[in-house]
């Protein structure tokens, strides 16, 4: 492999197409029979007929290049498809769900996403008293509270600590099949019934959807590990394990192409469900019943603390304190991809929002949170 090979990979790796293309491009230039090259230059072309150039190369080169076949495979199973006009998709087969908004996970209705509730131990003090005898207008003493540890807070019980539910109607793909082409693209893959087979599942149909594939077993070995995987109650969770069907059929075209048009799922990037840290503590109310409690210190000199202490922070709904920690942190470590993505989050206005998620893209292009939640509000003012 040459060097320029190398350096385009990398350069197409990190996300910077254009230096890739060119690095590529001049090193198949300098050497067509550099099969690497052609492969990765492959995914720096910009439509699928260059793709489809590009692999065909790599097939004259290596005949066995297991890579090159599938994904000539895939954009030849892809441009047989009928072009249908459709006026919700325009042609891809897939829409943003209607219920998530394609965000992947509906925000929490009971914390509203800020990740924690007040504890209702201590009504988000943090100490309870140990004795409700009040003399002269001062509590006798106070004891940390057992269930939040003194932070005041404890884990949302219905998101689990999460700011966020998972959608049930398209499982946490963030798309769906679309509604007013399905039907075509789908019977063009599949055949009639197998088609109808996988709407109904898609459409929440379990009952004919599981009978459907029951009936096609003998006939379809598809619609028989379709069956099995259990399409007909979770489709689109099932949709992860039709790539092991693919991986092992690498000659059945179908179920290729049945994966190219399913979303992606599922939504991989929740936080785990374990309790995370809780970083702030609540002080020991002062025995005067009137004073407020106060917040500890948490301001960092590194901006690495800054910023993981900025985001829990803000994820406990500290948002005063979130602010100035993160903005400590991108002050001290501009290129902090992560607190620039928070800050979006905590500003006031939405010229900040977009600033703060062009930072992030500068950073990091292919940053899809970031891609998202810019168009979202670019489009708004458009």
């Amino acid at each position: 492999m040459s060097e320029l090979t190398e350096l385009g990979i990398t350069a197409l790796k990190q996300g910077h197409r254009d230096a890739a293309l060119r690095l590529l491009t001049e090193a198949v230039a300098r050497d067509p029979l550099d099969a690497a090259a052609w492969l990765w230059l492959s995914g720096a072309v910009e439509d699928d007929d260059q793709r489809a150039d590009c692999l065909r190369r790599v097939i004259e080169i290596e005949p066995d290049n297991a890579a090159a076949r599938v994904g000539l495979e895939q954009i030849e199973a892809r441009q047989r498809l009928p072009l249908t006009e459709c006026p919700a998709c325009g042609q891809v087969g897939r829409v943003t769900c209607p219920r998530c908004a394609g965000l992947c996970t509906e925000l929490c209705s009971a914390c509203q996403g800020q990740t924690f509730r007040k504890c209702d131990d201590c009504h988000g003090l943090g100490w309870i008293p140990t004795s409700a005898m009040v003399v002269s207008g001062r509590l006798e003493s106070w004891e940390e509270c057992g269930r939040c540890h003194a932070t005041g807070l404890v884990d949302c019980e219905i998101c689990r600590g999460r700011g966020r539910e998972w959608c049930h109607v398209c499982e946490g793909g963030g798309q769906i099949v679309c509604p007013d082409c399905a039907a075509t693209r789908l019977k063009a893959i599949l055949g009639e019934l197998l088609a109808e087979a996988v709407l109904c599942a898609i459409q929440h149909d379990t009952a004919r959807a599981q009978w459907l594939l029951a009936g096609l077993q003998a006939s379809s070995p598809l619609a028989g590990f379709l069956w099995r995987v259990g399409l007909a109650d979770r489709p689109y969770h099932s949709a992860r394990k039709l790539q092991a069907w693919v991986d092992s059929h690498p000659k059945d075209r179908a179920g290729r192409r049945l994966l190219a048009l399913l979303p992606e799922v599922p939504y991989e990037q929740l936080p785990p469900r374990d309790k995370p840290v809780q970083l702030i503590k609540r002080q020991r109310p002062a025995l005067d019943f009137s004073a407020e409690p106060a917040l500890d210190s948490v301001l960092s000199k590194d901006p690495g603390d800054a910023a993981r202490d900025g985001i829990m922070a803000a994820r406990i709904g500290n948002r005063d304190q979130a602010l100035v920690l993160l903005l400590q942190a991108v002050e001290q470590e501009p290129r902090s991809e992560e607190a620039w993505l928070w800050l979006a989050r905590l500003v006031e206005t939405e010229a900040q929002r977009i600033e703060c998620l062009r930072r992030v893209l500068d950073i990091d292009p292919d940053n899809h949170a970031a891609q998202q939640d810019l168009a979202r509000l670019t489009s708004a003012h458009s």
